[in-house]
This record gives C-alpha cells, sequence and structure tokens, in this order.
C-alpha cells in the first residue's frame, strides 16, 4: 500500500472553501478526494462542475465521489431529481461515483421492510446511473437506528437486480457498529476510515468520536485494512473524521500527516 491507495473526504475542511481544501490534500501528496453536498461550501449547489474539473485537472487530484444522496432508499419523485442532479453534476466534473446513504432515523427496523425498500430504490437508481455513466456506492450505516446496517443485505438486493453499477462502500466504522464480520471485497468500490480511541470503549458511539488513527484505536482501521489488501481489494480507503474536535484543531494538518503515516508504517508495503 502506498499515498496513492488514500484519500481524503472533504468533511476534514467542511468549513474551508474548495480551494483551501485542495491546497491541504496537496500539501499530504495526496491526489485523491471526495467532495461533499451536506457542507458549507456545497459544489453541487454552486453549481459549478466544470470550474471544479478544471481545478482538480491543473493539481492532478481525482475526485472519487459525491458524498450522497441521503435517505436513497426512501424512492420518490424528490429523490428522483436529486440523484439526478447528483450525476449530471458528477458526469461533467468527471467523479466516478456517487455515495448512497439510506434513511437513519428508526424507521422500519423489519428487514424484509429494508429489503424492500431497497429492491425498489436500487432498481430505479441503476438506471439513472447508467443514464450518466456513474457508479453508485451503497454505504450502509451501524447505527440501531439505520434502516440499512448490513452489507449482507445490500448485497442480496444488488446481486437480485444484476446491477453492474452499484458496488458497497465499506466504513471501517460502521462495519464496527454493526457486528458483522462478512467483507465483501469483490464488491466494495470504496472503503471509509476513521478512527476511535479505545478510551471510548464503554460509551454508545455517534459520528463524533471518529477522528484520526492511531494506537489503540477501537475500529481496528489496520485489521480490517489488511483484509481489504491481501484479498484482492485494489481501490481506495478515504479518510472521513467527524469529530468535530479533529476538524477544528489548529494541528488539524499534522493529526491527518500522522494517520497516514500510521497506516502506511503498519501495512504491508
Amino acid at each position: 500500500m502506498n499515498l496513492g491507495n488514500l484519500s481524503i473526504n472533504q468533511i476534514v475542511m467542511k468549513n474551508s472553501s474548495f480551494d483551501e481544501f485542495i491546497t491541504f490534500t496537496k500539501k499530504l501528496n495526496i491526489q485523491n478526494i471526495e467532495i461533499r453536498n451536506d457542507i458549507k461550501t456545497n459544489l453541487v449547489k454552486e453549481n459549478e462542475p466544470q470550474k471544479i474539473k478544471d481545478i482538480c485537472d491543473n493539481h492532478s487530484i481525482k475526485i472519487l465521489t459525491i458524498n450522497a444522496l441521503q435517505k436513497f432508499n426512501i424512492w420518490n419523485e424528490q429523490r428522483k431529481n436529486e440523484l439526478i442532479e447528483l450525476c449530471s453534476f458528477a458526469n461533467k466534473a468527471s467523479i466516478w461515483a456517487v455515495v448512497l446513504v439510506p434513511l437513519n432515523d428508526g424507521s422500519f427496523p423489519k428487514e424484509e421492510d429494508q429489503i424492500n425498500l431497497l429492491r425498489s430504490s436500487l432498481k430505479n437508481i441503476s438506471v439513472i446511473l447508467n443514464d450518466f455513466n456513474i457508479m453508485g456506492l451503497v454505504e450502509p450505516l451501524g447505527f440501531t437506528q439505520s434502516t440499512l446496517r448490513k452489507k449482507s443485505i445490500a448485497i442480496k438486493v444488488i446481486e437480485e437486480i444484476k446491477s453492474t453499477n452499484i458496488k458497497l462502500l465499506h466504513d471501517t466504522f460502521h462495519h464496527k457498529l454493526a457486528g458483522e464480520n462478512n467483507f465483501y471485497f469483490d464488491k466494495t468500490g470504496l472503503v471509509h476510515i476513521s478512527g476511535v480511541s479505545d478510551y471510548y470503549r464503554k460509551s454508545e458511539l455517534t459520528d463524533d468520536y471518529r477522528t484520526m488513527i492511531e494506537k489503540n484505536d477501537l475500529i481496528e482501521n489496520i485489521n480490517q485494512i489488511e483484509k481489504f489488501l491481501t484479498n484482492g481489494y485494489n481501490e481506495f480507503f478515504s479518510f472521513e473524521p467527524f469529530s468535530e474536535k479533529f476538524i477544528n484543531n489548529v494541528d488539524k494538518f499534522n493529526l491527518t500527516q500522522k494517520t497516514f503515516d500510521f497506516i502506511l508504517s503498519n501495512l504491508p508495503k
């Protein structure tokens, strides 16, 4: 593994301009990023995909995904229009994929209902993705209130509808929370990584615990990453810390650098 396998999610710089995010990325010698449509710098709403593409091309940076189509598994006219907007932007800006995030409010606790929702939404989503030549990445959320916790359910439906443009997004944090042991290496298009200190072992984990990756990592990122690497996965690992304490830390650059150094020094070369 090397720096070429690593990416940064824009959440790291959620309070900054896109230019500042690019500068941060270049300083770390990273060539891959994810952009978001749920932060202050909402590039989709600013609707300048060609400008964003030109900036990235000029810096030899690749945008992997737009993060995200929220509540993707509740399919309706609004969701359809949101996806078309995201795919249109992605197509013009040469972005590879759109992240698909499920409803996370405690609705539909029965697995049968979750499967039916997935089946309905992913059939429609696959058609739109195909129209724009964009990939979709389904990201199960491990929270107990999530309407899609298990990767196994997502895989079941993706295979059932025979989609070739939808893959999994494996998030190390959510994998740990869901308590699901199965990995789907050949079905995974991207891996999100973030650490949680072992200090919080007895806490109910939320996004705000997600920070740098170091020793005593409760999420066992190194173990999860190594499983992917030794089982033929050769795509990207994207750093996605949500901790406000981390994001607002004046030493954020060095903390991010330490995270990448820790990963690279603890994995097979």
